[in-house]
């Protein structure tokens, strides 16, 4: 994108805003066009994080844009976030060190994956939601900000047992985050609608007759809805152990386990169950 008077503003700071701009200062000359070259190759107009602008010395917007700078000479790149210059590079140096300085301005796979999660939000879909912060969080379980979304995005797919495993055993530094208080409050609440009355009435009825399939399987399944899949999947495969034949149990433990994409779970228990089957 070529610097006008007109756009100004947009294309330097209101896009520095929201990533990285990196202005390429330039003149007609055989230093430069090198670095041009790099630079409209590594940088294309379509790049969601990096935006490439050329300003021409030659041309008053861009001799008044360098002396604003305080630049002194061409080819030279001077690296805007947030509306301020952070980084330039000069000379040689522009191809020598372009592909180190732009891995700097890109996000990191993290942060890529957090991303994903956030579009799968927006869709609807908190399963794949999940998958995605749970891979983030894996790549780097100190960087609370993975930590905390994960946890934020269990706690709304109920699966409160991980929320817990998360958050229970923090430092005293993530403790005193609003942030970290926050998601506890809202773990708390959900621990408390998960503990329902009709809840307690199952766990009575199968804690008094645990052979019957019927009670199982509604106490399992209402054990699910409140985000406590590793206990239903517990129960009903000691059901499927006892008596493969029950559809209905059967049917239950699979429509589970297909809500559990990404949970470790799923993998152990489909294998258990082949190991029973066959």
């Amino acid at each position: 994108m070529r610097l006008t008077e007109q756009n100004v503003k947009e294309v330097i700071v209101d896009a520095s805003m929201q990533k990285a701009v990196f202005i390429f200062f330039y003149m007609n000359a055989p230093e430069c066009e090198k670095a041009g070259t790099a630079l409209r190759s590594a940088i294309s107009d379509n790049n969601a994080y990096l935006s490439l602008v050329e300003a021409d010395v030659s041309e008053p917007v861009g001799q008044a844009i360098a002396g604003q700078l305080g630049l002194q000479s061409v080819p030279t790149v001077v690296i805007m976030k947030n509306g301020r210059p952070v980084e330039a590079l000069q000379g040689d140096e522009i191809v020598e060190k372009l592909q180190p300085t732009i891995q700097k301005y890109m996000p990191s796979e993290g942060d890529m994956l957090l991303k994903a999660a956030l579009a799968e939000v927006e869709k609807g879909n908190i399963a794949g939601a999940v998958v995605k912060a749970k891979e983030a969080y894996n790549l780097d379980p100190k960087n609370l900000e993975y930590k905390h979304f994960y946890a934020q995005i269990c706690i709304k797919d109920k699966q409160l047992e991980k929320a817990h495993e998360l958050l229970d055993n923090a430092g005293r530094e993530e403790q005193e985050m609003q942030e970290y208080k926050d998601l506890i409050s809202a773990l708390a609440l959900a621990d408390q609608a998960a503990d329902s009355p009709a809840l307690k009435e199952l766990e009575a009825k199968f804690a008094n007759d645990p052979e019957n399939a019927d009670i199982a399987t509604s106490y399992a399944a209402a054990l699910a809805e409140a985000g406590k899949k590793g206990k239903a999947l517990e129960i009903l495969f000691t059901l499927l152990q006892k008596d493969l034949s029950n559809a209905e149990v059967k049917k239950t433990f699979l429509d589970l386990l297909n809500t559990m994409q990404g949970d470790p779970l799923q993998k152990e228990y489909r294998r258990k169950l082949y190991t029973i089957m066959y």
